[in-house]
């Protein structure tokens, strides 16, 4: 399940750099999959 989380959040943001250029907001998408991951 948190494997298919983090994919979900990972294509997201990949569909929403891609979309409007915010690397802001992937790079905190990116560490809160990470932070998620880490605590899990």
């Amino acid at each position: 399940m948190l494997e298919s989380f983090i994919n979900m959040v990972t294509t997201g943001v990949e569909a929403g750099a891609s979309a409007s250029h915010t690397p802001q907001t992937a790079i905190a998408a990116v560490l809160c999959a990470a932070l998620v991951g880490l605590f899990s």
